[in-house]
């Protein structure tokens, strides 16, 4: 008996050993975990902590994708105001050349009946302060027009040009080497701007041509 009782003691000792120790391990490894749940958690917070230098890079890199942006744009921006520019003095040319056109139109026949009268060859004592005055009328016509940038023009002996010239007659000779203006029935007219000629009316002439 007294061996029996000696052996439940030392069996209940040992329990009592081993559960002791069971927490003594249990606690370790608590601790441990606790250990390793903070470091896990510092390492998140500084993985998630930005780094200013990253930051400071991004921002740079945005703001240079916005310089480019509107560097990009102010160029569309420029061209477009160029064309604009360029579209408005073409349309400006071409109103004010129309303008000239139609204006001066109206005074080309009343000239060309003054220069038949300041032609006139030989005049009589009596018209010759006519025709002297009408000759002076012409030069003032002719000075206004001018500073219009109107030019008359007789193109007599130059060579036909078709786009300023209209032949009504012609004739051929071995004298010819190219078509040259040898009489001028009406004179012509153009509009000058800088150095871009607008014909306004066409010198009415007479070609002599090489023999064909």
């Amino acid at each position: 008996m007294a061996d029996n009782s000696n052996s439940e003691n030392k069996t209940s000792q040992e329990e009592k050993a081993n559960e002791k120790n069971s927490q003594a391990v249990t606690l370790e490894e608590t601790k441990v975990e606790n250990m390793n749940s903070e470091e896990s958690t510092q390492t998140t917070e500084q993985s998630s902590t930005p780094d200013p230098a990253n930051a400071l890079q991004a921002e740079l890199e945005a703001a240079k994708k916005e310089v480019e942006s509107l560097k990009d744009s102010w160029a569309r921006e420029r061209a477009e105001f160029q064309n604009f520019k360029r579209r408005s003095a073409q349309e400006f040319t071409s109103i004010r050349k129309e303008a000239v056109k139609s204006l001066v139109s109206g005074f080309l026949n009343p000239i060309d009946n003054l220069e038949r009268v300041g032609a006139t060859q030989n005049p009589s004592e009596e018209l010759k302060p006519f025709v002297d005055g009408v000759t002076m009328i012409l030069k003032e016509f002719y000075s206004v027009l001018e500073k219009s940038n109107v030019v008359r023009f007789d193109p007599k002996g130059e060579s036909f040009d078709p786009m300023s010239m209209e032949a009504l007659s012609s004739e051929e000779g071995d004298q010819y080497s190219e078509e040259t203006v040898i009489d001028v029935y009406q004179p012509g007219y153009y509009y000058k701007e800088n150095e871009d000629k607008f014909t306004l009316r066409p010198a009415r002439v007479r070609i002599g041509k090489p023999k064909s």
